[in-house]
């Protein structure tokens, strides 16, 4: 059944409802739905609702749409991913890997070996595209909330802004590891991953400075795009709601 986010804060009343042109043309050119497809629609606030095409003609679909209902997705350990930028598709599926997983907050960074500038982080088509992933992450992942994107900062302005619960940052040089958190005493963790070339060790030190814990991710080194996914998966199996 397909899903389709709507931009608006709040869903439509129950009755009749004249989709939007851009979801219309996903909905009718790219899904091809006629005439009686079932559909789920939701804004993001963690709620959804049931409805019907009623009719499939012209650029527009009109729905037949039922009253919403809360189904509320959002893990009980509220995550946020700070990450400096990855070049091409990398960087995609980080980011669409990161919603499945229900992060909820995802604030991209640049750092001293981060191979994308601040100036191509910040463009704005950019980040329209990122956040039509992220989007695009909710409909397929059935999630009801929407990955909230931070505007691209240079690590030094981004880690006096960190005010989680519980701050942590990864690399292969550190002694401890996750399991040393459990159990874990925290609603909020700020997870600071590295670029390609990883954190420079004043970066380390900064981030120390600023609260964070150094941990590693296990005895092998990750990619820059594996390492913030498969310490997401620990997080979420341990104290959030994956397992």
């Amino acid at each position: 059944m397909p899903r389709i986010h709507l931009f608006t804060e709040t869903l439509a009343e129950a009755g009749e409802f004249l989709l939007p042109e851009a979801a219309s043309h996903h909905l009718l050119r790219v899904l091809r739905a006629r005439r009686g497809q079932e559909l789920t629609l939701f804004s993001g606030d963690g709620r959804e609702q049931g409805a019907k095409v009623a009719s499939a003609e012209g650029q527009r679909a009109l729905l037949e749409v039922q009253e919403a209902y809360l189904r509320d997705t959002a893990s009980p350990l509220h995550i946020t991913l700070a990450v400096p930028v990855l070049r091409g598709e990398r960087w995609d599926w980080l980011l669409q890997k990161a919603a499945e997983l229900g992060v909820q907050k995802l604030q991209p960074l640049h750092s001293r070996f981060c191979q994308v500038p601040l100036s191509e982080a910040r463009n704005e088509k950019r980040l329209r595209r990122w956040r039509e992933i992220l989007i695009a992450a909710a409909e397929q992942s059935q999630a009801t909330r929407i990955v909230q994107l931070a505007e691209p900062l240079p690590l030094a302005e981004y880690l006096p802004q960190a005010h989680s619960e519980l701050r942590l940052v990864f690399d292969a040089a550190a002694r401890e590891g996750l399991r040393s958190l459990s159990p874990l005493a925290a609603a909020s963790v700020e997870l600071l991953t590295g670029p390609e070339g990883g954190l420079a060790a004043e970066e380390l030190e900064a981030a120390q400075a600023a609260g964070f814990r150094l941990l590693r991710c296990g005895p092998r080194i990750l990619r820059a795009e594996t390492a913030p996914i498969a310490a997401l998966a620990i997080l979420q199996a341990q104290w959030g709601d994956i397992g």
